[in-house]
């Protein structure tokens, strides 16, 4: 399992690369099926707070609700997705942002580490 600074990490990467528009706004949160607010994907999810860049939109990642009436809430990530992420399996990772809505389009940009991701090889 991940340790909260590589989750971090990971999703911020992956926010550069895939929603460049948002960003993080605070720490990671590890998330509990306990706590009746947290909306979890299982054991080791993840919560965050994203704002749009541009639009100063805030979503909730790992609450079901909140204070804030302007925002939305969604569930939080699983770390087997950012695992996954960290493999180059990026699938995952792109169906979770289409989900909560911050998927950016065909413009985003195509690298990982700093260098650009390539395409499927034909034989």
């Amino acid at each position: 399992m991940l340790v909260r600074e590589q989750v971090q990490r990971l999703f911020e990467l992956a926010l550069a690369e895939f929603a460049p528009d948002w960003q993080v706004t605070g720490a990671c949160v590890e998330l509990s099926q306990h706590e009746p607010e947290h909306w979890v994907s299982g054991l080791g999810t993840f919560g965050f707070v994203l704002r749009n860049r541009k639009t100063g939109a805030v979503k909730f990642l790992g609450w079901r609700s909140g204070e804030f009436r302007n925002a939305t809430y969604h569930r939080g990530i699983s770390y087997r997705v950012l695992e996954a992420y960290a493999d180059r399996i990026t699938d995952p990772i792109r169906r979770y942002f289409e989900e909560i809505g911050i998927a950016a389009g065909g413009a985003a940009r195509s690298t990982f580490l700093g260098r650009p991701t390539t395409g499927a090889r034909r034989l």
